[in-house]
Parts: C-alpha cells; sequence; structure tokens
C-alpha cells in the first residue's frame, strides 16, 4: 500500500520540477540557515515542508488527515531590487492550486509571506492545506482460503413441520 505523505511529496516533487528555472526541489530541513552544513544547491530552489496535521476519525481502519504544507520558494539575487521572484511564485502557484495527489483532496492556497531575514537569499512562502486518507495496514500475514460446502450430507425428515 502507498505511503500517502510519500505520493503527496513524490508528485508534487515532479510538478515542481517542471516549472522553468527550477534548479532544485527537496523536503525542508532548514537549508538557508543551514547552508553551510548542507549539500550544495543551486537556486531557485523549492522545499516542501509538512507542518503539523490533525488526524480526525477513523472509519474501517482508514483515517482522515488534515494537512498544511509550506512550501519555501528559495531565490538568490544580488540585486538592491528584483522583482522576478513574484513572476517565480506566481509560475509555483499555478502549478500547485487546486492540484490533487493520491488520497489528497485538492491543494488550496491559504498563505503567503516572504523572509528577507537572509543575505541575498529570499524565502517567499506559500502555504496549502489538503485532506487526505491514511490507512491502517494490517501487517499480519494472511492465508488464503477457499471454502466448500459439503453437499453430500443426507437430509433426514424427522416429522417436524415448519
Amino acid at each position: 500500500m502507498a505511503v500517502p505523505k510519500l505520493v503527496l511529496f513524490n508528485e508534487m516533487k515532479t510538478d515542481l520540477t517542471a516549472i522553468s528555472g527550477i534548479k532544485h526541489v527537496a523536503l525542508w530541513n532548514n537549508q538557508i540557515e543551514r547552508e553551510n552544513v548542507e549539500q550544495a544547491f543551486l537556486y531557485p530552489a523549492i522545499f516542501v515542508e509538512f507542518e503539523n496535521s490533525d488526524a480526525g476519525n477513523q472509519l474501517n481502519r482508514v483515517q482522515t488527515i488534515e494537512m498544511t504544507v509550506k512550501l519555501h520558494i528559495c531565490f538568490e539575487s544580488y540585486k538592491d531590487e528584483d522583482t522576478s521572484i513574484y513572476t517565480l511564485i506566481q509560475s509555483v502557484y499555478s502549478a500547485m492550486h487546486y492540484k490533487q495527489y493520491g488520497n489528497w483532496t485538492k491543494l488550496v492556497r491559504r498563505t503567503e509571506e516572504q523572509n528577507f531575514d537572509h543575505p541575498n537569499v529570499q524565502d517567499y512562502m506559500q502555504t496549502y492545506t489538503t485532506r487526505g486518507r491514511d490507512y491502517d495496514v494490517d501487517s499480519k500475514p494472511t492465508t488464503p482460503a477457499t471454502v466448500t460446502p459439503d453437499l453430500t450430507t443426507e437430509y433426514k425428515e424427522t416429522g417436524d413441520e415448519l
């Protein structure tokens, strides 16, 4: 059985990588603050952060999940004023808003914010919400069984009537 978050990430990564100019897509690990210890990557880059999720009711071993996905759209520039980030974030919005992956509902953009507190790097964040289903995978081994009725038993009348 597929792992819901992994399906969501892999399919989002495929669409995000297809955006013109994007050079790197990965899971968020606070790469901007940890740039000196992370593996090198090129900008523009998009990092996918799965924020805390709320698990809902469980019915027949299936539980609903309310998920918030934050996209960190990171852009490097040495200009005093660089507005090309707005074209990039619009491309990300166009690629993600109302996309549906696996057992997840359509992604809906909820918020945007910009973090300027990095030298020569902008971290523009778009937050999307979605709802999915997570299956409780039963790991117990099963053995298929075939039931064959015994039709050789004779019917005996007992004298009782229905």
